[in-house]
Order: structure tokens, then C-alpha cells, then sequence
């Protein structure tokens, strides 16, 4: 596979296990996508299981390793959360497929991005606000702020919402934050949203900082976004999958290691792709 040459193609590990006879645990399958399931109820966040993060199949930014899971070997998903539309978090094909493998799963997006999923025959699609919540079932869903911006063409720049999403459900707290950079709005989520039992945060997609600042945190910012949301676990994502920008391929990793020795109170974790957790 050809990749830029300063950016070597992380490990990973396929998942080949049936995961509909496993319940309970969560995968980071690549980029921003994580797969979690809670007493057999299935989560499915930004997930793009295409080659290209692009409008396009034969150019735009590739992939630098697959999907840990083929789409067709996931679990029957009952949600999808949608935290905003670049091309590697709102994958339209991946959408379409899903709803075709059941047409029952709940599509969760910013305000502006559902008219793109009906107009491709997706059905039974949730719009949200920011700090907007949502019942279902046993869950509670709220679409929360970040610092970023959304666009998938020249002219529709900030035309729909972007952000992050919470799932309070029986007895777990989740927060999924896809992307962002550093901002205040993160010190008011404990007070408005309580405990959190596991953050899922982006740690890549920050170099060179002149540009990135603006937009997505490096891993230090990352690392004090975890203090401040105070999560009993924090999952490090965003990274060494496909590359829009500079850091080497390692970067993130080994700075969030290091931070963490530095720091034995912050429990801020980066598996690998592929590997399959169990939840406490």
C-alpha cells in the first residue's frame, strides 16, 4: 500500500470473532469510528468503512490501513451518530449501507446534515441542536458542542452543526468527541451532562500548528481536555488512519504515553485499531 513516506501503517488487528455472541465492550475500528455495546445494544460513531475519506473514488485522502471489521461483519447496529460532515465522519456510502443491513437502526446527525441522508433513502434520521437531547428506549441522547466547523463542498462551510454526542444509558455515561480544538464550552459538559464513564477523544490531525490549532487539538490539549472532562477512562482516536496533515505516524501515541506516566491519575488509553475491550 502506498503511503506518504513519513507516515509508516500502524498495527492493527482484524477482528474475526462473531461479535453478535459478545456483549459489552467497544473497538475502535479506525479514524474517528468506534463500535460499543452496551448489554447488547449497539453504538456506532462516525463510522467511514470507504477506501477514500472523499467525495470521489478514485482521489482524496486514502486510508491508511482498512477498517478493522469488514460493514458486513458488524452487529446488527441499532444506533448511528453522525458528529459532523467531513468526508471521514460522515461517509455517505457507509450510511446507506448500514440502513440496508437494517433498516431499523436510528441515524442521529447535526442540525443540516439530514436532508444529505434522505435524500439517499435513509430513513428513521434524528436532527439535533447543540446541547439538544433526545429519548430512546432506556437512552438519552444529547448532541453536544465542539470547537470545529463542517462543509463537504466549496459553498456550504458552517451550513450544518458540528460537535459531539453523549449517551447516557442504564448505568454508562459516554461521551464521543470526533473532532475539535481547544475551547471553554468543555468546562460547563460535568455540570451539564454529570460523571462520564468513558471519553473517546481525538488525539490527531494537528500538524503544523499555525493551521491545526484552529480546528483539531495535538495530544497535550487532548491530554488536558481529559483532566477537565474527568472521565473514569479516556480512549485516544483520530489518528494514524488517514492522513490530512504532518505529525508522524507514532506521534500521538507515544505523547499520550508519556503524559500518562507523567500523570498516573488520568486514566488516558490508545489502543490499537482492532482490539476488542470489555467494558467494567
Amino acid at each position: 500500500m502506498r503511503v506518504k513516506p513519513d507516515h509508516e501503517i500502524i498495527e492493527y488487528q482484524l477482528i474475526t470473532e462473531d461479535l453478535e455472541q459478545r456483549t459489552n465492550y467497544f473497538t475502535w475500528i479506525g479514524q474517528a469510528t468506534i463500535l460499543l455495546d452496551i448489554d447488547g445494544t449497539t453504538f456506532l460513531f462516525d463510522p467511514i468503512f470507504s477506501e477514500r475519506a472523499s467525495p470521489f473514488t478514485f482521489i482524496g485522502p486514502k486510508r491508511n490501513i482498512p477498517p478493522t471489521i469488514d460493514i458486513n461483519n458488524l452487529p446488527k447496529i441499532d444506533y448511528v451518530f453522525i458528529s459532523h460532515n467531513h468526508y471521514d465522519h460522515l461517509d455517505i456510502d457507509s450510511l446507506i449501507k448500514l440502513s440496508q443491513l437494517n433498516p431499523l437502526t436510528v441515524f442521529n446527525v447535526p442540525k443540516g446534515d439530514k436532508k444529505l441522508l434522505s435524500s439517499n433513502s435513509i430513513s428513521n434520521v434524528n436532527e439535533y441542536e447543540w446541547w439538544e437531547s433526545k429519548y430512546h428506549d432506556d437512552a438519552i441522547f444529547t448532541f453536544t458542542p465542539s470547537n470545529h466547523w463542517s462543509a463537504r463542498g466549496l459553498f456550504d462551510r458552517k451550513s450544518s452543526l458540528w460537535g459531539g454526542w453523549h449517551i447516557e444509558y442504564k448505568t454508562k455515561s459516554i461521551i464521543h468527541i470526533g473532532d475539535t480544538a481547544v475551547d471553554d464550552v468543555f468546562q460547563e459538559f460535568s455540570r451539564k451532562l454529570g460523571k462520564f464513564d468513558i471519553a473517546f477523544l481525538p488525539i490527531g490531525s494537528y500538524s503544523p500548528r499555525e493551521i491545526e490549532a484552529e480546528y483539531h487539538v495535538d495530544p497535550s490539549e487532548a491530554f488536558e481536555l481529559a483532566k477537565t472532562l474527568n472521565a473514569e477512562l479516556t480512549i485516544g482516536m483520530h489518528w494514524g488512519g488517514i492522513f490530512f496533515t504532518q505529525e508522524p505516524t507514532y506521534e500521538p501515541l507515544e505523547i499520550i504515553l508519556e503524559l500518562n506516566n507523567a500523570n498516573p491519575s488520568v486514566n488516558f488509553q490508545t489502543p490499537l485499531p482492532g482490539i476488542v475491550i470489555n467494558l467494567d
